[in-house]
């Protein structure tokens, strides 16, 4: 009896063990599948989730026969979607097609499948019958057929008839077959002042074979009775001979590429691609519309590579319709170096889809009233017309590792070509300075963007330089390539800007209103060179410049550019180049002792002139300043002197370089451009009379007669400082134990403004 007793005992908890762990491991299916949204190609699969959830995924298959689980053999979709999603579209379906779906769960524990549930079957729809729509580039002796794309479809069927029942077919038009893709075709050799009739069937495939749909809605078209000004791209060929002219609309119903047709394409009335083909206008090439574009095809069909020029002349044309892609490259850059991007078309493009695999904290913006490039969100900022972005290069770019050489990066504008004028909003505050940009396709012209933006912005163009330093500031030279409508300074990494704005660029200015403008008059059509900014000037005006650098053998780089044109003034105008202090080393040319880089004088030139330099030196050191190129009477032999007022030298720099030692700091009474060896009564801002040097024994005896004295700094003639102090605060100073070596001294003295006083050549003994 007892061990009966036991036995059930035993026999009850092996049950409830038994149905624990059964319960604890059960993964159950998903409930409630629906298919939805069913098209000829297409459905929609939706379920409800399983009671085992949560748990990883829901599996599914879409099978034209077999089992759930057994093979590729009658699979024809499957997916895996995560936990909590509870719909997936179906593709890859045939139309006309009965269908059978199989869902699972994949649960977080053993087992880690449910069974597979039970077939839902559905069947796609019958292929959809297509929609003419009404003709394009209508002629005397041809039109183009047009109907909206099918999905699904393998193709379709074309009937064309001069009546209305199609009881007689065109020769050559009874049932034409159009590849999938097209949804146009040109229809010629008609007669003129004739009513033609057309229509279309689509093709495609279904589980039992081929299927064709039903006849679409008929179009009527009546030919022209007198010629139109319409050329056609077709079948490799303009058809009828038609070749296309600024009166021409012209439309593409085949590929075309630049570099192999373009000697017969440079100026159109309006371009229309056909969806299904592509044109893409190469490098080096060209195509000026007078009036509008229409790109019936997707956005990657129709692209303008890198230095090539869509140039739209009409400001009013009708709107643009259609995306396209434009190429634009870099300049050599590295990793960690920066662009300033601005977008030539409109549209959604976000800079994170401008450039994904740039860092997201590496974007920025200006912000004027702060003066600094400040972050912006990738993926909710979309390009704005004429403004520029400050971006860096992609993360996986080649990296500056003392071997690599920098590369290009390409970027991918996508959207509708700007035309039309744009108005750019500006902010005064802080300094000005507003980050732009080119909103156009094709290259502007910096000097009549300038021209027509005098009352905007002031005279001078910024633009980012190609590559960082090895630190990625200061000491090296200066971070931006300057522009007047003098002409340009570059960098140690950039040639010089010389009048023309790329597309894809972006560049400082300085407001001086609330708004500026592009409009088309700026466009230039036919420039290619492959950078951001060098383009041969379009300014008439005489000049004579000449380049001259600051460098060393540490790779400090500094250029200024100085010369006469006819159209400047001696004062300070929208010609001269302002330094914009991005350097702790630069050389520069001095106006009312403000430091520019761009220096524009008036003719007539006189032998006589001179211009005032300033320096900043950011380490000591050997320096060296050279002329790096001339133009103008400067080319054709006039002589050009350095003089350094330390080392009491007049150096000739039409015959070497000048070679010279300096300690930190900046120096603006050190150097003086001349154009004759002769001596010259150069204006120094000091008045000479009102400070006295006497020299008694080993010592100095320094006295201003008007103001007080706040710095007073002894150099000998190696540049070497002997003798410096600050924050004197008085009229009169006794120096003491300056050593007595029959030596020239340099004495540089300033007020408690700042101001230069005097500097003396002492020879003390």
């Amino acid at each position: 009896m007892k061990f009966h007793l036991i036995a059930k005992i035993l026999i009850l908890l092996f049950s409830l063990i038994f149905k624990g762990i059964i319960g604890y491991s059960q993964c159950n299916q998903p409930t409630g599948i629906m298919v939805s949204d069913i098209t000829s190609v297409s459905a929609v699969l939706n379920w409800s989730a399983s009671t085992s959830a949560p748990g990883i995924a829901y599996n599914f298959e879409v099978r034209s026969s077999g089992l759930p689980g057994s093979g590729v053999s009658g699979l024809v979709d499957s997916g895996s979607v995560g936990d909590g999603v509870f719909s997936s579209l179906l593709s890859g379906l045939l139309s006309n097609t009965t269908y059978t779906v199989y869902m699972r769960f994949q649960c977080t524990s053993a087992p880690l499948f449910s069974s597979w549930t039970s077939g839902f079957t559905f069947s796609t729809n019958t292929i959809s019958v297509p929609i003419a729509g009404s003709p394009s580039g209508v002629s005397d002796t041809f039109f183009s057929a047009r109907w909206i794309a099918v999905p699904g479809a393998t193709g379709y069927r074309l009937d064309v008839s001069e009546f209305s029942d199609f009881s007689v077919m065109l020769a050559g038009y009874n049932n034409l077959f159009i590849p999938s893709g097209s949804t146009s075709k040109i229809v010629d050799g008609l007669n003129p002042s004739t009513n033609y009739y057309y229509r279309l069937r689509a093709e495609g495939n279904s589980g039992s074979g081929p299927v064709t749909s039903e006849n679409s809605n008929v179009i009527m078209v009546t030919t022209f009775d007198e010629p139109t000004f319409v050329a056609v791209w077709s079948d490799g060929a303009w058809l009828n001979g038609i070749l296309p002219t600024s009166e021409h609309d012209v439309i593409l119903d085949d590929n075309f590429v630049s570099d192999e047709n373009n000697t017969t394409m440079f100026e159109v009335k309006s371009i229309t691609l056909n969806e299904g083909y592509s044109y893409s206008i190469t490098s080096g090439n060209n195509l000026i519309v007078y009036e509008n574009i229409v790109n019936n095809s997707n956005a990657t069909s129709f692209v303008i590579q890198n230095n090539a020029n869509l140039f739209q002349l009409n400001d009013n044309a009708l709107p643009n319709i259609g995306e396209i892609t434009v190429l634009r490259n870099s300049s050599e850059i590295f990793r960690l170096d920066y662009t300033m991007w601005s977008s030539p078309v409109f549209g959604l493009q976000t800079l994170k889809q401008f450039s994904p695999q740039t860092v997201d904290t590496r974007f920025y913006t200006y912000n004027t009233s702060q003066n600094i490039y400040s972050p912006i969100n990738p993926y909710t900022t979309v390009f704005e017309s004429g403004k520029g972005y400050f971006i860096r290069s992609p993360n996986n770019h080649v990296a500056n590792n003392g071997s690599n050489a920098p590369q290009v990066w390409t970027g991918n504008f996508v959207g509708i070509p700007r035309n039309g004028e744009v108005i750019v909003s500006l902010e005064t505050e802080g300094q000005g300075f507003n980050l732009v940009g080119n909103p156009y396709p094709t290259v502007i012209s910096a000097d009549q963007f300038l021209q027509e933006n005098a009352a905007n912005i002031e005279g001078t163009i910024y633009f980012w330089r190609r590559l960082n330093d090895s630190t990625g500031v200061g000491p090296l030279g200066s971070f931006y390539a300057t522009y007047t409508e003098f002409g340009g300074t570059g960098s140690s990494t950039s040639e010089d800007p010389n009048g023309f704005i790329q597309i894809g660029q972006g560049f400082l200015v300085k407001a001086l209103s609330s708004e500026l403008f592009f409009n088309s008059g700026m466009k230039v059509p036919d420039e290619f060179e492959n950078q951001f900014f060098r383009y041969p000037t379009t300014n008439q005006d005489v000049k004579h410049r000449l380049w001259l650098t600051l460098t060393n053998q540490n790779g400090v780089f500094s250029k200024i550019l100085l010369g006469y044109s006819s159209v400047a003034s001696n004062d300070l105008d929208r010609y001269d180049g302002k330094y914009i202090n991005d350097s702790e080393v630069v050389l520069t040319s001095l106006i009312n002792n403000q430091e520019f880089v761009i220096q524009a004088k008036a003719l007539p030139f006189s032998s006589e002139d001179y211009f005032l330099l300033g320096l900043k030196i950011a380490s000591s050191g050997e320096y060296k300043i050279a002329i790096e190129q001339m133009d103008g009477l400067f080319a054709d032999g006039q002589l050009v002197y350095l003089e350094d007022t330390y080392t009491a030298t007049i150096h000739p720099l039409n015959e070497s370089d000048y070679i010279f030692s300096s300690v930190a700091g900046a120096f603006n009474d050190r150097f003086i451009l001349r154009f004759t060896d002769e001596v010259m009564n150069v204006e120094q801002p000091y008045d000479e009379s009102a400070i006295s040097i006497q020299t008694q024994d080993n010592s100095l005896i320094i006295y201003s007669k008007f103001t007080e004295i706040n710095s007073i700094k002894i150099y000998d003639l190696q540049g070497r400082i002997l003798f410096n102090r600050d924050q004197i605060n008085s009229k009169d100073l006794f120096i003491e134990s300056l050593s007595k070596d029959n030596q020239l001294l340099i004495i540089q003295i300033e007020d408690q403004n700042k101001n230069t006083l005097k500097s003396f050549k002492l020879l003390f003994y």
